[in-house]
């Protein structure tokens, strides 16, 4: 048996290296990153959980 589980937030990496990246921006990248994963998962198959925190500006 093969448990997946995906933490679902922005995309805020870039801010840990001193970049700026508008907020609309790290959303658009994680709701794009997820949205493939969807997709790999529903091809295969597979299910998996995922953890997403609630968006607070």
């Amino acid at each position: 048996m093969i448990l997946l589980g995906f933490d679902v937030e922005e995309f805020d990496m870039p801010l840990e290296y001193g970049k700026e990246l508008a907020f609309e921006e790290q959303i658009s990248i994680s709701t794009s990153g997820t949205l493939k994963i969807l997709d790999l998962l529903k091809e295969a198959g597979v299910k998996a959980t995922f953890f997403v925190r609630p968006i607070m500006q």
